[in-house]
C-alpha cells in the first residue's frame, strides 16, 4: 500500500514538472509586446489612411454667403483669414488686387458686428524698395497679448512673375490697423522676412502662414515649394512680444498632394490638429480635403469631400478663435475663392459640419 502511494506521488510530481516545462517553453516562444507608453502630444506615429478615414464625416451646406463677386469683370478676393471672437463678432482679412502694375496684391479687411458686414478697407500694402515691394497676400492672423499679428506672403522679384516668395508679419493693436511690419529686430520700418526663402528663385518659395497657439508656443505653419519639394512646414516660437527672434524650425509636417494652401487649427472637441485645404484646386472637381495630427507635426489625410464645394475653388480659410482653435461640435464656417477664369474670382462663406464616426 505504501509503495502504491509512493508510485502515485511520483507520477503526479512528474506530471507537474512536465506542465511547468511546457509553460516555460510557451512563455519563451511568445514575442514580448511593446509596453512603451506614449503621450499623444509627442507621438510621431501615424495611423494608416484606412484606419482614420472612417473616423470623420463631413457635410457641406448647399447655402453660402457671397463676400465678393467680380460680376463678370476682372477682380478677386481669396485666401481669407477669419477670426471669431467670444462676443460673436468676426474679423476677416483677405487678398485683393493691388495697383495692377508694380504691386500685385494688397490685404483688405471687413468686420461683422453680429448683424452685417462693414465696408471693405485696405489695411496692408507692399513697402516700396523693400523685400515685400511687389505683393502682400495670403493673410494669416492670430491675436495674443494685445496685438493682432498678421502674417503674409511677399516678394521683391517683379521679373519672376510671383516666384521667390518669403513669409513676413506685421502687427497692430486693432484689426484694421495701422500695422507695423517686422524689420528683422523690432517692429516698424522696412520689412524683413520671418522665414526667408533662399532656394532657386524661379520657384514659388515660402508663404501662406497659418498660426496656432497652444498657450506655450506659437505654431507657425507655412507652404514650401521649390524644385524638389511641395510641403507644409512648421516653425515654433515663444509667445513673447518679439517672437520672430525666437523662431525655430521643426521641419515638414505634410508632403502635399495639392499645391493649394493649408489652414491649420486645433480642435478642442476632438483634441487634435486639423488641416483644411482644397484638393484639385481651380478645376471642375475641386473638393475639400481634411488632414489630422495628434501632435501638430505628422498630418495624415482622413477624408476628401466634393459635396457642395464650388467648382474651380482655391485658397480657403476656416473661421477660428483668437488662438487658432475651433470646436468641431459646433457648425463651422469656411471661406474660399472660386472662378474658372484667372483673376476673376468670387469669394464665399459656407458652413460645414464635422461628425465623429466610430469614435
Amino acid at each position: 500500500m505504501k509503495k502504491n502511494r509512493i508510485l502515485v506521488f511520483l507520477i503526479v510530481l512528474a506530471a507537474l514538472v512536465l506542465v511547468a516545462e511546457i509553460y516555460l517553453i510557451n512563455i519563451n516562444s511568445v514575442k514580448p509586446e511593446n509596453n512603451t507608453s506614449t503621450d499623444v502630444s509627442t507621438d510621431d506615429s501615424t495611423p494608416s489612411e484606412d484606419t482614420v478615414s472612417s473616423v470623420i464625416d463631413v457635410t457641406i451646406s448647399e447655402d453660402y454667403e457671397t463676400i465678393y463677386s467680380p460680376g463678370g469683370n476682372k477682380g478677386y478676393r481669396y485666401g481669407p483669414s477669419i477670426m471669431k471672437h467670444d462676443d460673436g463678432t468676426i474679423d476677416m482679412w483677405m487678398s485683393r488686387p493691388g495697383n495692377n502694375s508694380t504691386m500685385w496684391d494688397y490685404i483688405s479687411y471687413r468686420h461683422y458686428d453680429g448683424n452685417s458686414w462693414s465696408s471693405e478697407e485696405i489695411v496692408l500694402t507692399p513697402t516700396p524698395g523693400s523685400k515685400d515691394q511687389c505683393s502682400c497676400c495670403d493673410p494669416g492672423v492670430i491675436y495674443f497679448d494685445g496685438y493682432y499679428y498678421l502674417a503674409y506672403t511677399g516678394t521683391y522679384s517683379s521679373e519672376l512673375n510671383g516666384a521667390n516668395n518669403s513669409a513676413f508679419v506685421a502687427r497692430s493693436k486693432y484689426p484694421d490697423g495701422p500695422y507695423e511690419k517686422w524689420n528683422g529686430s523690432s517692429w516698424g520700418g522696412s520689412p524683413e522676412p520671418i522665414i526667408e526663402y533662399d532656394n532657386d528663385p524661379n520657384y514659388w518659395g515660402i508663404g501662406e502662414v497659418s498660426f496656432v497657439s497652444d498657450g506655450e508656443d506659437l505654431f507657425i505653419y507655412y507652404s514650401f515649394i521649390n524644385d524638389v519639394e511641395i510641403s507644409v512646414r512648421l516653425c515654433k516660437a515663444d509667445l513673447v512680444e518679439d517672437w520672430p527672434l525666437t523662431i525655430r524650425e521643426k521641419g515638414s509636417v505634410s508632403d502635399r498632394d495639392t499645391i493649394d494652401s493649408y489652414d491649420i487649427v486645433y480642435d478642442e472637441n476632438l483634441k487634435t490638429y486639423i488641416a483644411f485645404t482644397i484638393k484639385d484646386r481651380m478645376s471642375e472637381i475641386s473638393s475639400l480635403e481634411i488632414l489630422t495630427s495628434s501632435n501638430g507635426k505628422n498630418f495624415e489625410k482622413v477624408c476628401t469631400v466634393k459635396g457642395n464645394i464650388m467648382d474651380y475653388a482655391h485658397n480657403m480659410g476656416i473661421m477660428k478663435d483668437e488662438s487658432g482653435h475651433i470646436n468641431s461640435s459646433d457648425t463651422l464656417t469656411i471661406g474660399y475663392a472660386y472662378g474658372k477664369n484667372w483673376g476673376s474670382w468670387s469669394m464665399i462663406l459656407q458652413d460645414i459640419n464635422i461628425n465623429l464616426i466610430n469614435g
